[in-house]
């Protein structure tokens, strides 16, 4: 037989296994060697037992397997069958049949065969099945033993965790999460579990504020650049955590400041990224409370790198959240972009009420800004507002070059003078836009109510309901009308103007 004949009758043998592999689990699954040294007569009759298998007839398929280990006992493919007839009985619910006269069996007459090992498993999980858990834990402890290279040991592992932490094991958890972080050899097969033991790990070691622990464990998993990015995360995430309650307030401080030792040292290692690990160190400190180190670092960075717009922001923040506005405003004029400076200072005045001189600021602005001119004068504009100087507010919107908008503004200003006339024909203009029309109307319906114009208030309305009918603006002037005027009015239909 030539190689390149041997290579085709393992892929065909591969593809007539596909179609019941695909549904049947690792444990479930005959082995490719010993699928291939079976006769034809063999795999046809292990088929017909998989299939009834799959499609959940575990009764036949019992009936099958056996009949395949009566006909084909010195087959390759017995301890197969045995094993596939022990797993209908467990589907059957019938555990200590499937235990005491199918997976003992297997080990029994094919002790040396993989179907033994996958044997021994199950009868672990059988026990598990059945409740008797000791016996469970025994039988995979028997199993990490007898088989510690295999597969089959990393499932027995991940079970006994699984027991431990149910049983609140602590001593039985840490042990086997150590076996696998450090003993356990990482291949394919093992190095997700593996990984996941790993970091389960670090974390009750950094609940315990256990950090050089909990970095070693990472270790395992992760190195260079990553190692720092899971140990920061994972700490990180771990203070916040302890943070929530009063009674772990003192373990988050504690973990804190290894975590600041831990990016000091990064810090040295990695002097490309200093500055961005200092701000992590900023906002740590922040999460943990610590204003006068926040600032400490925040000079520690102008020395070391230059007072950069991003620096002198974040320390007027600082100053701001200590209530001390003077030194804030005071750090924003030092800004390199006197742009945004500005308009930062001028955002303080305007949260402290200093309506008068935002706008002086604002117009500075315009000097040294021309190009968004119209963005400070609509500014301008809402501070007149604000100080309900209504004639200057719409002079000044009138300047700007943003219709709709401005009209809307503008009309709003002058209801405020009682001038509702004017206001009417500044939303009129607006309507030839067809987004604002809707708006436009609703508000010349109001205009006119404000006026003591009631007829042409309700027939406004009316008008926008039946002119916009899906509009949100419709909806509101039909709720008006009925709440205000006890008018019933559909939406849609004919214009009666």
């Amino acid at each position: 037989m030539t190689f390149r004949f041997q290579n085709l009758l393992a892929l065909c043998l591969l593809l007539l296994m596909g179609s019941a592999l695909a549904e049947l689990s690792p444990l479930e699954r005959i082995p490719v060697a010993t699928f291939e040294k079976m006769k034809e007569v063999e795999r046809y009759q292990i088929r017909i037992a998989e299939k009834h298998y799959t499609d959940g007839d575990f009764k036949t398929a019992l009936a099958e397997f056996e009949k395949f280990i009566t006909l084909y006992e010195k087959s390759p493919g017995a301890p197969y069958a045995q094993l596939m007839w022990s797993h209908s009985m467990m589907h059957l619910k019938k555990p200590k049949t499937a235990l005491r006269d199918g997976f003992q069996s297997v080990i029994d007459y094919w002790p040396d065969s993989e179907e033994a090992t996958i044997a021994a498993y199950c009868i672990a999980d059988a026990y598990r099945t059945m409740g008797e858990v000791n016996d469970a834990q025994k039988a995979f402890r028997f199993l990490i033993k007898e088989y510690p290279t295999h597969e089959i040991a990393i499932r027995s592992r991940l079970d006994l965790l699984h027991y431990a932490r149910l049983q609140k094991d602590e001593v039985e958890q840490l042990s086997i999460l150590n076996d696998l972080t450090y003993t356990v050899e990482r291949n394919e097969k093992s190095k997700a579990a593996c990984a996941d033991a790993s970091r389960e790990l670090a974390q009750i070691h950094f609940f315990a504020q256990n950090f050089g622990a909990g970095k070693k464990a990472l270790a395992t998993t992760h190195e260079g650049d990553a190692l720092f990015d899971a140990v920061y995360d994972m700490s990180a995430k771990t203070v916040g955590h302890l943070l929530g309650k009063p009674e772990t307030r003192t373990a988050a401080l504690n973990l804190g400041d290894q975590l600041l030792n831990e990016l000091r040292v990064e810090s040295a290692r990695r002097p490309n990224i200093e500055r961005d690990l200092l701000y992590r160190a900023v906002g740590l400190n922040g999460t943990l409370g610590r204003p006068s180190e926040i600032w400490k670092i925040y000079t520690e960075i102008g020395e070391r790198f230059g007072r950069d717009d991003g620096l002198l922001a974040k320390m007027a923040e600082w100053y701001k959240s200590r209530d001390k506005r003077p030194e804030a405003r005071r750090i924003y004029s030092e800004f390199k972009d006197q742009v945004a400076g500005l308009k930062s200072i001028a955002g303080m005045d305007l949260e402290e009420g200093k309506i008068r001189e935002a706008m002086e600021v604002y117009r500075k602005l315009i000097e040294i800004d021309g190009d968004h001119a119209g963005d400070y004068l609509w500014s301008i504009a809402s501070c007149y507002e604000k100080l309900s100087d209504w004639k200057k507010a719409i002079a000044t919107y009138r300047q700007v070059d943003r219709f709709p908008e401005n009209n809307f503004s503008m009309a709003s200003c002058h209801r405020r003078l009682k001038e509702h006339d004017e206001a009417i024909l500044l939303y009129n203009q607006i309507k030839v836009v067809d987004k604002a029309a809707a708006e436009a109307t609703l508000q010349i319906g109001f205009t006119y109510e404000e006026a003591n114009e009631k007829e042409k208030a309700i027939r406004t309305f009316q008008l926008t309901c039946k002119r916009y009918p899906k509009a949100e603006q419709a909806s509101k002037a039909h709720a008006h009308l009925q709440n205000k005027y006890n008018i019933n009015v559909t939406l849609g239909g004919t214009e009666e103007e």
